[in-house]
């Protein structure tokens, strides 16, 4: 999201409250929508680019859409009625058909991997296009390194981003796997969301592996940039994590978990995927890659240009498309504001 919104020189609005408070999920999605509302008439941008999930907020947007003449895109990172994490039968059907009615009716919907382009497409999307998440070479340039001062000097360091707030992260299956390896294993994340995994850590006496807390952005780049590897065990069917471009920014090499979107932005046969979300297959990707860690070096940086290369195709796609529709019909001078929830957590 913050990409687009360099990009097109966008002015961000965020409307994150409660974030986490699942008791108080219905207040915040009618404070988002309310606010957002009364933002929109207030500023009365030309273009507004808005996040789902919150698909409430997006609702609004496409509603707005239809009393004011403002071109709307949807910026997917995932389809909410499609998420494990929605298990109530009636929840499910009205965020679906939320879902349904908003992304037919976008401009554009946009969205991070091709698997979710497909998904868009199938639910009846006017227009999609994939746009991957990037960082660049510079993004380790403000980088504090003081956390991993405190790191052992005699082992490698594998780097785990964890929010803890996502059912279907499994950092628990990174901590078994490199219970015996010569390694100190860094989870990030706020503690509060990630006890049942420290007390797995517990449970199973490992004594390598290092709850960091929740870093401030410059600290984890710096621990990103001084890794010896990034791993991600997370079993989110269609997503891409974010580490693996953060990784491949800093020249290291990432071991992670297989699903569709994964395979399509690494290939099938990349060595960084494991070949089974298990145990068993994450510690013995981790043996070869100690083995191999400086062709794996080598193959990071590889990989890293191929992925810039398609992603500023991506871009093209995507300017092409705004220059001859939304941001031409929307005037010279057009005012682009985007919406976005933060979610808070390394």
């Amino acid at each position: 999201m913050r990409d687009l919104c360099s990009i097109l020189g966008a002015e961000e609005w965020d409307y994150s409250v409660f974030y986490r408070v699942k008791l108080l999920a219905p207040i915040r999605y009618l404070i988002q929508a309310v606010k957002t509302f009364i933002k929109l008439v207030e500023s009365r941008p030309n273009v507004v680019i808005v996040q789902n999930p919150p698909i409430f907020a997006t609702l609004t947007c496409v509603i707005y859409s239809r009393i004011y003449p403002v071109k709307t895109i949807i910026d997917h990172h995932s389809v909410w009625s499609m998420d494990r994490i929605i298990t109530n039968p009636i929840v499910k059907f009205l965020v679906n058909w939320v879902e349904k009615f908003c992304i037919s009716r976008a401009d554009l919907n946009t969205t991070y991997t091709e698997c979710w382009e497909c998904v868009l497409n199938r639910i009846g999307a006017r227009k999609a296009l994939t746009v991957y998440d990037f960082v660049n070479e510079e993004w380790t340039k403000e980088a504090d390194f003081s956390f991993t001062k405190s790191l052992p000097e005699d082992r490698r360091v594998i780097a785990v981003p964890c929010s803890g707030g996502h059912a279907l992260e499994r950092p628990d299956l990174l901590i078994e796997a490199c219970k015996d390896l010569n390694a100190t294993v860094v989870i990030t994340g706020a503690k509060k969301f990630l006890q049942k995994h420290i007390g797995k850590a517990r449970e199973l006496n490992v004594e390598n592996v290092v709850f960091a807390g929740f870093l401030s952005d410059e600290q984890y780049r710096g621990l990103i940039a001084f890794c010896d590897f990034a791993a991600d065990s997370s079993l989110q069917p269609f997503g891409i994590p974010h580490v693996i471009t953060e990784a491949l920014a800093a020249g290291r090499p990432i071991i992670v978990g297989r699903n569709p979107a994964v395979e399509k932005l690494l290939g099938e046969k990349c060595p960084f995927i494991v070949p089974e979300n298990d145990v068993d297959s994450f510690r013995r990707a981790f043996v070869l890659a100690f083995e191999n860690q400086n062709e794996y070096v080598e193959l990071a940086a590889r990989f890293f240009k191929e992925l810039k290369r398609r992603r500023e195709i991506q871009l093209r796609k995507l300017f092409k498309f705004l220059s001859r529709g939304l941001l031409s019909e929307a005037g010279p001078c057009s005012r682009v504001a985007l919406l976005n929830e933060v979610h808070i957590g390394n």
